[in-house]
């Protein structure tokens, strides 16, 4: 048996009157049908338009989110957040929809289909709303005194549409739909309803676009690594300066509103308009397939997901919480700061020391792919030695104790326990500030340092530099 589910989109216009355009960030998410038809198509591929509703069957899809009754509370709780102003389910997609829109008195979930849509008043199925004057004199208050009125006599005098609308919202008749397909790329335009001369003022613009982008996302079941928002100037200086555009990147995939939004609004504070804008719209450059989360055994609670007490990374979710919390820091940190002075070091494949790390920009550090990131991991620890924590920027040349051959100091007689491990790299990088080095490394022994890293360097037989040098302390 087919299972509907019903929704009635909410109304755009009263929800974003009662904003503030500095609120953009906590504006509800109201979508309209087509957008929240397009958020649907994460439950199930079977998703259409009915009129002024958002039509869903789920009965396959009921065994892959813990049964019928655990998917439509998700659907309902989520739709409500995305501004759905009621909804229904019945064994018709007609039928749901009429019973969505009734919203005088609940009814019987258990009941029949015909019992229900019978306590139904004739404005809640459309083919039966159009004739509701008409009908309203014969003395029908409900569908079910429209049925009882003889067929032929309905078909003559009203046509053969209000039967027909009956007979598929009872189940009498089939129904057919165009089943709804997301757009193979997310490009919105919306034009402002007045000219916006400064760039943060864009953002209230800007939230209905992305809450649009957070629905085709929910569709594919992704998140977006990278949009780039665009705006035209007002007519009368599109000659001297069309527009403009900027991109934002993110560390990792989401569709997060409310991460989007923030990160957003502190992008838009470094922007500086030449001209007012007349329109916006908004492009998802890069997307990736958003992990699904496995289900937990014992309940965890949002609140405890962030805390600071010892045990509070031992839950997937904690974790994640946490991760999340770490790259929307370092987002916001990289727009506020720039992003050449938020950097992660990265291994680089180089024997030499002073080349083996690079600094890198963090979002576009983070933004590597987990598996990427593994891989290029295992490829680049090329050191079958043991590596020093604290290296040197320079290395620092070490004097010799001539009494007793040539031993190098440093703080005391230094004492050779390991080496020599010779290096020959460097020749790739001809004519720039790494030249080609060929050294054997040592680990040595301080009476005072402590472990210390030192390598000699070839050199000619009349030089009489000390080859010794300091690379490194062990902690």
């Amino acid at each position: 048996m087919l299972h509907w589910i019903a929704l009635l989109p909410g109304h755009l216009a009263s929800c974003h009157e009662q904003a503030h355009p500095d609120e953009a960030e906590h504006m509800p998410l109201v979508l309209d049908a087509m957008h929240l038809a397009w958020w649907a198509l994460q439950f199930t591929p079977r998703v259409a338009c009915l009129e002024d509703a958002v039509v869903l069957e789920v009965h396959a899809s009921e065994r892959l989110f813990g049964g019928a009754m655990m998917l439509g509370q998700r659907i309902v709780h989520e739709a409500q957040a995305h501004g759905a102003l009621s909804w229904a389910h019945a064994t018709t997609a007609l039928g749901a929809v009429a019973l969505a829109r009734h919203t005088a008195e609940p009814l019987d979930d258990g009941a029949h289909i015909a019992e229900r849509l019978d306590k139904l008043p004739l404005k809640t199925l459309t083919g039966v709303a159009a004739h509701e004057h008409t009908l309203s004199r014969l003395g029908c208050r409900t569908l079910a005194d429209v049925r009882a009125l003889p067929r032929g006599g309905l078909s003559r005098r009203f046509g053969a549409n209000l039967v027909h609308a009956l007979d598929q919202a009872y189940g009498r008749a089939p129904e057919t739909f165009e089943w709804l397909t997301l757009p193979a790329v997310f490009d919105a335009r919306l034009e402002l309803p007045g000219r916006v001369e400064s760039a943060p003022a864009l953002l209230f613009a800007a939230s209905r676009l992305l809450q649009q982008l957070c629905a085709w996302l929910a569709g594919r079941q992704a998140g977006i690594m990278a949009f780039t928002l665009k705006w035209l100037h007002a007519w009368h200086r599109r000659d001297e300066h069309k527009g403009g555009e900027w991109t934002v990147r993110l560390g990792s995939p989401t569709r997060d509103y409310t991460r989007l939004s923030r990160l957003l609004a502190e992008h838009l504070q470094r922007i500086q308009l030449s001209a007012p804008v007349s329109d916006i719209s908004l492009h998802a450059d890069e997307i990736e397939a958003l992990p699904l989360n496995s289900q937990q055994l014992f309940q965890e609670h949002r609140e405890d997901q962030l805390s600071a007490a010892p045990d509070a990374l031992l839950t997937p979710a904690a974790q994640r919480a946490q991760r999340d919390a770490l790259l929307a820091l370092l987002e916001k940190l990289s727009v506020r700061l720039g992003p050449e002075r938020v950097l992660q070091a990265q291994v680089h494949a180089d024997h030499r020391l002073e080349c083996a790390q690079q600094w890198q920009a963090a979002v576009e550090r983070l933004s590597v792919k987990s598996n990427q990131l593994a891989h290029l991991t295992r490829q680049q620890l090329l050191a079958d030695t043991p590596q020093p924590c604290w290296v040197l920027a320079e290395p620092l040349p070490l004097a010799l104790d001539r009494t007793w051959g040539q031993h190098p100091l440093y703080q005391g007689r230094l004492t050779l326990l390991a080496g020599p491990h010779r290096i020959e790299a460097g020749w790739w990088d001809a004519g720039t500030h790494h030249d080609r080095v060929t050294r054997d490394y040592y680990l040595a022994s301080s009476p005072q340092a402590g472990l210390l890293w030192i390598y000699k360097r070839q050199q000619a037989v009349d030089d009489m530099r000390s080859p010794w040098y300091l690379h490194g302390f062990f902690a």
